[in-house]
């Protein structure tokens, strides 16, 4: 297998993700833009707890607004990534990301919580690996776990994956290792970009996962995903 085919590969006719898929994906972006949800009801109010949120594959931080708002009006912290498109765990990423866990907790006086969208999840559950002690929780929103992954976005990820070195690709190899510290992967059987079993990480002591339903693309505006986000970032 290629360097980049390690990391993505094309749907086959059996799998659960197509093209097809992927424009059904894209017209519930259209849609949930032009007439976001409400807000979740009932969710839990944070005390201020600090949030970083991390974009998905070749996504800015505006894909995340909503989940902030949301966040923000319940009491937590959020903060955006600082790492503008997120197009991979490249070393001056990580590094940036690792910074910004630090500063946060320095400022807040307590743990940082990580939530991560589709591959900025898979990126937080590598930081956890190596800061636990700054991080309180890690959530995960439908993200890969497992290679290669199974999308008809293989092409451009596999795109990605070249500014990538090996040590990177390897890293990714053992993601599905759990960090040490309190994980929930949150995923959804109508996820139209990645095959949705690829986000179930394997049973531990520290891992939940938990079922929606709903688009991959719109995760970040969907109320019962937020309710679920909610009720976890006040555990820590």
């Amino acid at each position: 297998m290629s360097r980049a085919g390690r990391f993505a590969i094309w749907p086959s006719r059996e799998a659960s993700v197509s093209a097809a898929t992927l424009a059904r994906e894209m017209a519930a972006v259209a849609q949930t833009t032009l007439a976001p949800p409400p807000f979740a009801e009932d969710a839990v109010q944070g005390d201020g707890q600090p949030v970083i949120v991390l974009p998905g594959f070749l996504s800015p931080d505006v894909t995340t607004a909503r989940l902030r708002q949301f966040l923000g009006v319940q009491n937590f912290t959020p903060y955006a990534w600082t790492c503008g498109l997120n197009i991979g765990p490249m070393p001056n990423v990580l590094r940036e990301v690792e910074r910004q866990v630090r500063e946060v907790a320095d400022v807040a006086g307590r743990p940082v919580s990580l939530v991560g969208v589709s591959l900025g999840g898979t990126i937080a559950r590598e930081i956890a690996k190596s800061y636990p002690d700054s991080i309180a929780r890690v959530i995960t929103l439908v993200s890969p776990l497992h290679l290669p992954v199974v999308t008809p976005l293989a092409p451009l990820a596999q795109a990605a994956a070249l500014l990538w070195n090996m040590e990177e690709l390897d890293a990714l190899g053992s993601i599905a290792e759990p960090p040490p510290v309190p994980v929930t992967a949150i995923v959804s059987r109508d996820d139209g970009v990645i095959d949705w079993r690829a986000a179930v990480p394997p049973q531990s002591a520290m891992v939940e996962v938990v079922e929606v339903s709903g688009p991959h693309m719109t995760v970040c505006s969907n109320p019962q995903v937020q309710h679920i986000v909610a009720d976890r970032l006040a555990r820590s």
